[in-house]
């Protein structure tokens, strides 16, 4: 009696057990991706938005570059309260005066959107201020020296009297007045006496104008460069309509 072989099947290939599980994984990945697609076009649409209404606001030729930062960004939309958004914006028109703020660099943080406005709980930021403009602002010719010192060319009443001349100085804000550092006044091409010069400085500064600056900023440092000035800005709860 001859005995048959056995014949011994092979198991099942063990990829087969992992195939609903790698297609659970491929579908999982997918969502991730059509849902963090979603949130960064939601965020350039939402940015879009908010530029267009800045430009309008600020009155720029060109439309205020704007970034929303944070992610996700759908949850903040939802909220309607987002945590940072910067702005940066150029050639912003103030006054009435046909002059500019060369360049405006603000980050919004807590930012709070109501239907018409937003709020912000504190903005910081800098403007940069041509001496082109600043001398169009304040009245009086205002040029860069060296080593941060600027020129102002004025007239001035003083003691009843106009004077005529050249103040120099180191720009700064003290107590959130803009003043100059380490002054010195020339009259009539004299060199008047320290003494002098700081009793005087007060008043001659008293008619030099500063632009007035969006959103209700406040000035909180200054410095010069040649290509004008460039102020440090800061405040609380700043309301913006848009």
């Amino acid at each position: 009696m001859t005995i048959p072989p056995m014949t011994i099947q092979p198991p099942p290939p063990q990829q087969r057990r992992f195939r609903p599980l790698l297609v659970l994984i491929t579908v999982l990945i997918v969502l991730v991706c059509l849902v963090v697609a979603a949130d960064r076009i939601g965020e350039r649409v939402a940015e879009d938005q908010v530029a267009n209404r800045l430009q309008t606001k600020l009155g720029t030729a060109d439309r205020p570059d704007v970034e929303i930062e944070g992610i996700p960004f759908l949850t903040q939309v939802a909220s309607r309260h987002f945590g940072l958004i910067e702005l940066a914006a150029e050639q912003v028109p103030v006054g009435k005066q046909a002059a500019t703020i060369d360049r405006l660099d603000l980050a919004l943080r807590d930012v709070r959107v109501g239907d018409e406005q937003l709020t912000a709980g504190t903005v910081d930021g800098t403007a940069l201020v041509g001496y082109a403009a600043l001398s169009e602002f304040g009245g009086a010719d205002v040029s860069y020296l060296e080593n941060g010192r600027i020129t102002i060319d004025f007239n001035a009443p003083v003691g009843g009297q106009t004077v005529s001349g050249t103040l120099t100085g180191r720009p700064t804000m003290t107590d959130g007045q803009f003043t100059l550092a380490e002054p010195q006044l020339r009259v009539a091409g004299l060199d008047l006496p320290q003494s002098l010069v700081d009793a005087l400085l007060s008043s001659l500064l008293r008619t030099f104008r500063l632009p007035d600056l969006p959103f209700d900023v406040s000035l909180t440092s200054v410095s010069a460069n040649e290509s004008g000035l460039d102020f440090g800005l800061a405040g609380r709860e700043i309301t913006i309509p848009t």
